[in-house]
């Protein structure tokens, strides 16, 4: 018994629109070992900073030329025994990538969801230097 044209173009149907009501999963996998190559890791490792505790990384993670905003360096300036951390793992643990990195030239552009609830919008600005890309601003 083959099914029927209609029967197949209804299923072919129906998967579409199941398929489009699916939300965009955004990859950001984090880690204590930083791919610079991407402007996503780099973002994704100060949230693992803060669900895991492991810092050593994150003062590696601001333009090496200076041009990092306050903000952005006092991220990059957590440390587990810092007197900030509390107040860091409370507004990054639950943070999350919402969007995919707009790049232009040596700059990204990526919003993401941070604070205590984990829903507070925020836009982290990158730059590349080279072919590393490291906070800039938020």
């Amino acid at each position: 018994c083959k099914p029927s044209a209609m029967f197949k173009l209804l299923a072919t149907v129906l998967l579409a629109l199941a398929w489009q009501g699916c939300s965009k999963h955004i990859d950001d996998r984090g880690s204590a070992e930083v791919d610079f190559t991407s402007a996503k890791r780099v973002l994704s490792s100060v949230f693992y900073a803060a669900r895991t505790g492991d810092s050593a990384h994150l003062s590696s993670l601001c333009d090496p030329e200076g041009q990092a905003n306050k903000h952005a360096l006092r991220v990059c300036a957590q440390s587990k025994d810092g007197s900030d951390w509390d107040g860091f793992v409370r507004q990054f643990a639950t943070g999350k990538l919402t969007g995919e990195a707009r790049t232009s030239g040596d700059r990204a552009l990526i919003n993401f969801a941070f604070g205590e609830s984990g829903t507070e919008p925020e836009t982290m600005e990158l730059i590349k230097r080279g072919d590393k890309w490291f906070l800039l601003a938020f």
